[in-house]
């Protein structure tokens, strides 16, 4: 593709985790310089994620960005400014069931995304996952306007407290192969490809997502689009992983991170170096 100029976009996206976020889960202050520099020639951004909205919130406040966030993948998009959801499509009670039932069989480690209460985080092992200490010590570091519910129990603990998960409104399922044994992981992604109305794909390296079938962050772009009159064919977006290239598709134009697969970089209009090195700003610093 010929080298982009100023003039060709408007809109821009960015994913958080492997993009916006560097490997310490921070944003670099080159990112947000690149932003501000962005704000000044009026272009208007957003954030696509596989996060959910509430671990979403501080990264879109700081750097006060314009559009709705769309979170985990497309499942839900998020007004921060109204506090209140402007779209939603969650998995459905059966799937879900089955999902729950299969993840429980095979000893995994995973959360749920919910509309109403928070992440709920189960597992089946004698230590806290390092994935639940992540999440506790990150929602500690927010402002206490940004901190949101973070309930975990072992399975035992849930059983004991009557848990139904038909009762939950649920976005996303996410399975945390580092915090399971591999095999239990793949044996239950084996399994769950019976399950209808689901589909699962990568969003980090450590982790797969369980999404409802035909939700992703380019078909949500592609509702954003139509909500707010956003011309896709002047919109921008960077991401890194597989939940990344459904926006690549919609999107005229896309960023690989230089850390991305072959696999992500192959449907990217462009590559950047990698989210430690400074692959935003050194990519919207050369555009002219």
């Amino acid at each position: 593709m010929d080298k982009l100029k100023n003039s060709d976009f408007e809109y821009v996206f960015f994913d958080l985790d492997g993009t916006l976020l560097n490997s310490k889960k921070e944003i670099l202050p080159s990112s947000k310089e690149a932003i501000a520099t962005l704000k000044k020639l009026n272009k208007k951004m957003s954030i696509i994620t596989g996060r959910p909205p509430y671990l979403a919130k501080e990264e879109f406040l700081s750097l006060n960005l314009h559009y709705p966030v769309i979170c985990c993948n497309g499942a839900l998009i998020y007004d921060f400014y109204k506090n209140k959801i402007v779209y939603k499509n969650p998995i459905d009670p059966q799937s879900t069931k089955q999902v729950f039932d299969i993840l429980i069989k095979n000893n995994v480690t995973f959360l749920i995304y919910t509309t109403t209460k928070g992440i709920l985080g189960f597992y089946n092992k004698e230590t806290l996952p390092e994935w639940f200490s992540w999440i506790s010590s990150t929602n500690a570091k927010r402002k206490p306007e940004n901190q949101f519910p973070f309930e975990y129990h072992t399975y035992f603990e849930w059983k004991a407290l009557n848990f139904e998960i038909t009762k939950e409104e649920i976005v996303k399922f996410l399975v945390i192969k580092s915090d399971s044994r591999l095999e239990d992981a793949q044996q239950a992604a084996t399994e769950l490809t019976n399950v209808s109305n689901i589909y699962m794909i990568n969003s980090q390296a450590k982790v797969f997502d369980i999404m409802p079938v035909g939700i992703s962050k380019g078909d949500s772009l592609k509702k954003l689009a139509q909500l707010y009159e956003i011309n896709l064919d002047k919109t921008l977006v960077f991401g890194d992983e597989d939940n990344d290239i459904s926006m690549f598709k919609v999107a005229k134009y896309s960023v690989a991170m230089g850390q991305s697969k072959d696999a992500v970089k192959q449907h990217a209009s462009y590559i950047t170096t990698s989210n430690d090195e400074d692959g935003i700003y050194q990519f919207l610093n050369k555009i002219k």
